[in-house]
C-alpha cells in the first residue's frame, strides 16, 4: 500500500516538473516575442486629426491581429494610422507598433474601409498582438503576455485613454493545440474579470478566427478532419461567451475568408486576405456603432 502511494506521488511530482519546465519554456518564449514586437520609427509625427472624438479601438490577438500580412510597397503608398502608445498618438504606417511580425496588418485599412461604411469618426487604435498565442497565454497572471497587457491596460488608463471599442482576433492557436471548449471559456472569463477590473467595460467583438490549414493537414484527411472538429470547438465557445456575457458579442467571421486568394499560407491573410478581413471588421464595428445604419 505505502509502496504504491509512493509511487503515485513519485507519478505525480515528475508531471508536475515537466508542466513547470514546459511553462518556463513557454514564457521564455513570450518574453523573447515581445521584446521583439514592431516599434514606431524615431521620426514618428503626432497624430493630427479635427476629430474631436475619435473610435478608440483596442485590439488584442494573435497573428492575424499583428503585422503577419505580405510586406507592401513603398511606404509612401501606404495609409496613415493613428496609435495610441500610452500617453502618445502617433501616425505610422505598418509594421503597426504593439504586434508580432514585419509585414502588413488588417488595421492599416480599417481607417479607410470605416469611412467608406459611414463611419465619420476616426479610429485611434491600441494594439497589441503576438503569433501564435493561446488563450492561456492571455489569461493566465504568471504569463508574460498577461502581463504586458496589464501593463498596457495601466498605460492607458493613466492617460485617461478608455477604449470605445475591444476587437479580438484570436483561436487559431487553440485549435491546434486541442483546447476544450470549457477550458476556453473558463480563460475568456477570467480575461474578461481582469479587462473589468482594469476599467475596460467597452463592447468586445470577438472574431471567429479559427482557420488555420497546416501543410501537413493537406491530403491527410484524418488530419485535417481533427483540425475542423477543434475549429467547431472554439466557434461554439466564442458563441457561448458571447451568449453568457453581455460585454461580449459576435464580431466579424474571418474564418469565411478561407479561399486559397485570401490565405497567403494557409493560416495568415493574403494581401487581398487583408483588405476582405478589415471589411468585414469594419462592417462589424458599424452594425454595433449604428445598428439602424447596418440594417
Amino acid at each position: 500500500m505505502w509502496l504504491l502511494l509512493a509511487s503515485v506521488l513519485a507519478a505525480l511530482a515528475a508531471w508536475q516538473a515537466l508542466q513547470l519546465r514546459q511553462q518556463a519554456r513557454r514564457d521564455a518564449w513570450l518574453n523573447d516575442e515581445l521584446a521583439q514586437r514592431a516599434q514606431p520609427p524615431l521620426a514618428s509625427a503626432g497624430c493630427t486629426s479635427d476629430d474631436s472624438a475619435p473610435l478608440k479601438l483596442l485590439v488584442l490577438g494573435q497573428s492575424n491581429a499583428g503585422n503577419h500580412g505580405p510586406s507592401v510597397g513603398g511606404r509612401s503608398e501606404q495609409s496613415q494610422v493613428q496609435m495610441q502608445l500610452g500617453g502618445a498618438c502617433v501616425a505610422v504606417q505598418d509594421p503597426l507598433p504593439g504586434a508580432s511580425g514585419n509585414g502588413a496588418s488588417i488595421w492599416s485599412q480599417l481607417p479607410e474601409k470605416l469611412r467608406q461604411d459611414g463611419l465619420k469618426r476616426t479610429p485611434r487604435i491600441a494594439l497589441l498582438a503576438i503569433q501564435s498565442t493561446t488563450i492561456e497565454d492571455w489569461a493566465r497572471p504568471s504569463s508574460p503576455l498577461n502581463q504586458a497587457l496589464r501593463q498596457e491596460l495601466k498605460a492607458l488608463s493613466a492617460a485617461a485613454w478608455v477604449p470605445d471599442m475591444v476587437l479580438w482576433q484570436q483561436g487559431e492557436a487553440d485549435v491546434l493545440s486541442g483546447t476544450s471548449s470549457a477550458a476556453y471559456i473558463r480563460s475568456w472569463e477570467h480575461l474578461l474579470r481582469q479587462l473589468k477590473a482594469a476599467g475596460v467595460h467597452a463592447p468586445v467583438l470577438l472574431a471567429r478566427s479559427t482557420h488555420c490549414q497546416l501543410a501537413q493537414a493537406i491530403g491527410n484527411e484524418s488530419k485535417s478532419q481533427a483540425l475542423a472538429v477543434n475549429a467547431a470547438t472554439i466557434r461554439g465557445a466564442l458563441q457561448t461567451l458571447a451568449q453568457q456575457h453581455d460585454q461580449l458579442h459576435l464580431g466579424p467571421d474571418t474564418d469565411a475568408l478561407a479561399d486559397l486568394t485570401l490565405r497567403r499560407d494557409g493560416c495568415h491573410f493574403s494581401t487581398k486576405g487583408l483588405d476582405a478581413a478589415a471589411q468585414l471588421w469594419s462592417e462589424a464595428i458599424v452594425a454595433k456603432l449604428l445598428p439602424k445604419q447596418a440594417q
